[in-house]
């Protein structure tokens, strides 16, 4: 039923348990591991050189990225994960004194707390409000209506997710960004989840979006300590990084010059201290592993995975908290598979692994308001006998 991905990941992929946790960090291809092991390997025989032929590299890394996203590569900027892009974005956001900043409650707790410094640091107001509506059936329209209703004239930001973390319901970023300008409030979307699971486009569907950040580690299945930031060209004059370094003043360094030709904002932005590129470098074999096999397919092949986990856990009587497949293109519909946690009576747990007899199971275990969930993110490294195994161990926990 699946296309086999397993001699991709085979020699470093743990067998001894079934990782269905691929939301929280995703495997890499093995040829992603061994360039960071070489790339390490390469930069201390010679650590001067190596640092000062980095700057032009990572440029061509940026193109690759934006090439993936349907971006430019001058609105990017790179960070090892996607809170420390937020950081960027949220903390160095122009507001006017007193603003209200809106979220909420289903937002990652890490990004919230960003959001609560922010406003303690700056006098700003933050309300979180309960959207709870976004579990039922409910119309793309209506649901864009409904978040638009929750702002007020105070507020100026609405942050939330693309993808959330806890249950895999997408928001509808176009629609909502388009209601948002028109009111005058500034849009900035946590995408952690969003890169390797659904296409983006920068240019064209999320366009009319002020802010986004992303990882690659996750669906994209890019090395851990890799992320981005992304920025409306129209507010990149007023967005500066929380750190200053070479490339923050018009007089860059002449290492760093092929880098700085290609505009002041992704300069202003560049991390360019003294550092180890190897991660960022292995996103060429990620994006080469991509293009290998086509975006085309390893998105169908993930969701092949996901909905026949959901088919047949609905065939033992589980139920996910929103379904994956709306019954109209209409409807607001979510991207990862969760259950409430209660549905399992006899679960054993010991941190993220379901215990069982024959081999034990890894899952996500998402906070959410008012919910203790479980969720399972399977990806392309796991086997249909993998998934089968999964099945029947939590068919032991009803």
């Amino acid at each position: 039923m699946f296309q086999c991905f397993q001699a991709d990941f085979s020699r470093y992929k743990d067998t001894s348990f079934i990782n269905l946790n691929n939301g929280s960090s995703g495997l890499c291809p093995a040829v992603v591991i061994d360039q960071q092991k070489a790339e390490l390997e390469a930069f201390e025989r010679n650590t001067s050189w190596s640092l000062g032929s980095s700057w032009s590299r990572i440029w061509k890394i940026q193109e690759g990225l934006g090439d993936f996203l349907g971006a430019s590569p001058r609105d990017l900027f790179l960070r090892p994960n996607v809170t420390l892009a937020l950081n960027e974005i949220i903390m160095g956001l122009p507001l006017p004194p007193g603003s209200e900043i809106l979220s909420t409650n289903f937002e990652y707790g890490a990004v919230v707390n960003i959001l609560k410094y922010k406003a303690s640091k700056e006098g700003h107001s933050l309300r979180i409000e309960n959207i709870d509506f976004l579990y039922q059936d409910i119309s793309i329209q209506d649901a864009v209506d409904l978040l638009i209703g929750l702002t007020s004239p105070k507020t100026r930001v609405l942050v939330i997710s693309h993808i959330f973390t806890g249950n895999g319901i997408e928001i509808p970023l176009k629609q909502l960004a388009k209601k948002l300008q028109e009111k005058g409030i500034l849009l900035v979307v946590d995408g952690a989840h969003a890169p390797g699971l659904i296409d983006l486009n920068f240019t064209q569907d999320l366009s009319e979006v002020d802010y986004y950040a992303g990882n690659l580690h996750k669906w994209f299945m890019g090395p851990k300590g890799t992320a981005f930031g992304w920025v409306n060209p129209k507010h990149q004059d007023k967005t500066m990084p929380l750190y200053a370094s070479w490339t923050t003043e018009k007089d860059v360094p002449p290492a760093m010059q092929k880098y700085a030709t290609h505009g002041e904002f992704p300069t202003r932005m560049l991390w360019s201290h003294s550092q180890s590129f190897s991660s960022y470098y292995g996103l060429e074999s990620c994006f080469a592993f991509w293009k290998t096999h086509s975006k085309k397919t390893i998105f169908q092949e993930i969701q092949n995975r996901i909905n026949y986990l959901e088919n047949e856990l609905q065939a033992l009587g589980l139920k996910p908290t929103k379904k994956l497949q709306s019954p109209s293109k209409d409807q607001i519909k979510a991207r990862l598979l969760c259950f409430k946690l209660s549905d399992f009576p006899k679960i054993s747990l010991s941190d993220l692994f379901v215990k069982s007899k024959h081999v034990d199971l890894q899952v996500g275990l998402p906070r959410v308001p008012g919910n203790a969930l479980l969720r399972l993110t399977p990806h392309i490294h796991n086997s249909q006998e993998e998934l089968q195994q999964a099945i029947e161990i939590l068919r032991e926990q009803i």
